[in-house]
């Protein structure tokens, strides 16, 4: 068996997430079907990251095992004959026998994205907040709260299998143009729903004067203002990269 590492892109809004599901179209349930249609034989895949329903990637990382001695070009010329338009097979590259894409990641990026106005065309790739106002300035005073190792308990989605809520975050940063506002988080490590949660919670309250200081209490598991957290929408919110360590992946590396 040879070990191989695709880097796609997909447009996230015709699957119910990444991982695979029964009766459901899935980003990993197209891929290990077109890659066991090649070999003629069950092929199971591995992800960098876990995206859920209607959300975007850039550079979706995913290692499998492969019977056969083809190139890496070969293989991607292979797969994207059996995969519809909305997955973009970026690059193939050959890996050690034991490299895992997610274990081996030291860092994501993503980034959510805020239309001022919403139409008919940005509807599935951007999000919109009719009923708030949304303050540059307020939420701006609120990053650096964000940045270094804190504990992001309110700002996710529980599952029985997680045992630690640390995060690390390395950059931070919120942007305004003429037709929208864009949120970028690099981390180690995001739990689920964490992006979606930390902005929606920003955004609600950044008509808020006191929008730092419940910032800093929800960052500190105070309880009494878990009710404020608000879980903004999958549209908008797109994995960018992932990151490895050096000469991994040089190529994406100077891309990146």
């Amino acid at each position: 068996m040879n070990r191989f590492v695709l880097r796609i892109a997909y447009d996230g809004s015709g699957f119910h997430g990444w991982q695979k599901q029964p009766a459901a179209r899935t980003v990993q349930g197209e891929i290990e079907r077109a890659l066991s249609e090649i070999a003629k034989e069950q092929i199971k895949t591995i992800g960098s990251s876990r995206t859920d329903t209607g959300v975007h990637a850039l550079n979706q990382f995913v290692h499998f095992d492969f019977p056969f001695n083809m190139t890496p070009q070969q293989i991607k010329l292979a797969i994207t004959t059996k995969l519809a338009k909305d997955i973009k097979i970026n690059q193939v590259y050959t890996v050690e026998n034991d490299f895992n894409v997610r274990f081996e990641a030291i860092g994501r990026s993503y980034k959510y994205i805020i239309a001022k106005e919403l139409t008919p065309f940005n509807r599935l790739y951007k999000s919109f907040f009719p009923k708030y106002k949304i303050k540059k300035e307020q939420i701006e005073q609120c990053l650096p709260l964000l940045m270094g190792r804190n504990d992001f308990e309110f700002f996710c989605q529980k599952r029985e299998d997680l045992h630690t809520y640390i995060s690390v975050v390395s950059a931070v940063a919120f942007h305004e143009t003429k037709d929208e506002f864009i949120f970028e988080i690099t981390a180690d490590r995001f739990l689920h729903n964490m992006v979606r949660r930390i902005i929606g919670t920003m955004v609600r309250l950044s008509d808020n004067k006191e929008v730092y200081q419940i910032m800093k209490e929800l960052l500190s598991r105070n309880r009494e203002y878990l009710h404020l957290v608000f879980t903004a929408p999958p549209q908008g919110l797109y994995l960018m990269n992932v990151l490895y360590p050096a000469g991994h992946f040089p190529e994406y590396e100077f891309n990146a």
